[in-house]
């Protein structure tokens, strides 16, 4: 089944907050462009440009109602733009709003003329007086010709340093059990963990940090998992990898920590996918576009570059970390071990600025030289992924890196980003680094809200992925 959500960035979110929300509580409207963000089972609108009212555009009297020559206006810079068309309304009440028969009309009208001059549908939008949106998607029916019907939105996000989420109580509803998180509830209260449960989180790369932090978000109360990983559990596996065992030694690793997970949620009605594909290989990208957050647990160039696009181009913010280990020649004495954990996206430094990864060894990797032992053994030490882990460490990075989400959704004491930790496991030390921007010409920041209209392709054949596949 189909899915629908909105999403746009918080800076244009405040400037519609500017625009819609009005001091004498009457009902104020605008137009806007979005671009699509198509997963395999979700349809995002991206809200990318506001087209403001001239003088003589609309009305407000209580209601508010435009002039044909706004539509028109909005139609044309939807069209050269070659973006879909939005329009947004303001009601007096709080919360997720629906539609009054003037709205219900005024969105059917105007339809027709957007999807015939954009060829994408119409997204209606409601803003709420406590900053609350709701959307639908108004989509062309497959046989009856000018008929549109209306697709609710499951959510409508806001993403900057705070991920805002204002979900559709009839579509989505929480799913928790009081019992079992009688704790968890008594640190951030019932209305946080009811949208906690709610939220659709994706883990990739399901190795030592990736089935730790599985484990820690199902206690939590996540219900809704995206697994994405081709690999196979391996016997070496067994020292760092949370819940997998010697019975699943040769079996995914999607499927093994779905098991785990199975075992462990505290949410009545978990629901776990399992993709064995890289999310380099179209169909891990496309699935990692149904879900709110992401994690990033991998450790090679080309995944995390994919991620870095996800993060930017589509606007659901990449949770990620590393744990670099150093030791003597023999690997008999360990020297150092640091780890990190950071999210990127919209308002926050990206991972190729970050250093955690480098475009040539994400092209590298893409055409299969990395996985190529000539190659390996012919690179400077400088451009070899190091790979030394031990548990411990994992266990610290995962729960790092998931402190990271809930500080980003839940924003305690109004803190939402809590800036880029460096725990140092020698000196016991954590850094803290808060202001961090990407570098003047880094592309990222250039593609923000872009979704499938970015104009980038960073998925493609996966030899090493199709191999694991076929091993099972």
């Amino acid at each position: 089944m189909k899915h629908f959500s909105a999403v746009m960035t918080y800076e244009l979110h405040k400037q519609l907050v500017g625009h819609l929300i009005r001091e004498d509580d009457q009902e104020d409207l605008c137009f806007a462009t979005y671009n699509p963000g198509t997963g395999t089972s979700r349809q995002s609108g991206i809200v990318s440009s506001i087209i403001l009212p001239e003088e003589g555009d609309r009305e407000v009297h209580g209601n508010a109602e435009f002039s044909p020559q706004y539509l028109e206006r909005a139609i044309r810079i939807a069209v050269e733009r070659k973006e879909g068309l939005v329009f947004l309304h303001s009601h007096p009440f709080p919360g997720w709003q629906g539609m009054s028969d003037p709205d219900v009309v005024a969105e059917t009208r105007i339809s027709p003329a957007a999807y015939g001059a954009t060829g994408l549908p119409l997204i209606g939008m409601t803003i709420g007086n406590d900053e609350a949106w709701s959307a639908r998607f108004w989509t062309k029916h497959p046989i009856e010709k000018r008929v549109y019907e209306r697709q609710w939105c499951e959510s409508v996000r806001v993403v900057g340093k705070q991920l805002k989420v204002t979900f559709n109580d009839r579509l989505l509803k929480p799913s928790f059990d009081s019992g079992k998180q009688l704790r968890t509830i008594s640190a951030w209260g019932r209305k946080t963990q009811e949208d906690v449960s709610r939220l659709r989180v994706a883990i990739v790369g399901l190795g030592s940090v990736g089935s730790i932090v599985a484990e820690i978000l199902a206690r939590t109360g996540i219900s809704y998992f995206l697994l994405i990983d081709f690999d196979l559990v391996e016997y070496k596996n067994l020292d760092r990898t949370l819940g997998v065992f010697d019975s699943d030694v040769g079996n995914s690793k999607v499927d093994a920590i779905k098991e785990a997970i199975s075992r462990s949620a505290t949410s009545p009605n978990v629901k776990v996918e399992c993709v064995q594909h890289s999310i380099c290989e179209e169909r891990g990208f496309l699935e990692a576009l149904n879900c709110d957050v992401i994690f990033s647990c991998v450790d090679r160039p080309w995944p995390r570059q994919a991620l870095n696009l996800i993060a930017y181009a589509h606007l659901i913010p990449v949770i990620d970390g590393g744990i670099k280990v150093r030791t003597n020649k023999l690997n008999t004495k360990i020297i150092g071990a640091d780890w990190r954990a950071h999210t990127v996206g919209s308002e926050r430094i990206c991972l190729e600025c970050l250093g955690q990864y480098r475009s040539e060894m994400a092209k590298l990797e893409s055409e299969g030289y990395l996985d190529d032992p000539d190659y390996i053994e012919g690179m400077s030490e400088a451009f070899r992924e190091a790979h030394e882990n031990v548990f411990p460490f994992s266990a610290h990075l995962a729960a790092m890196e998931v402190l990271q989400m809930l500080s980003l959704f839940i924003a305690p004491s109004g803190i939402a980003d809590v800036g880029l930790q460096n725990y140092h496991f020698v000196s016991g030390r954590m850094d803290v680094e808060e202001s961090a921007q990407c570098q003047e010409y880094c592309f990222f920041p250039t593609i923000i809200g872009k979704g499938d209209n970015c104009g980038v392709q960073v998925w493609g054949r996966h030899p090493k992925a199709e191999e694991a596949r076929a091993r099972i």
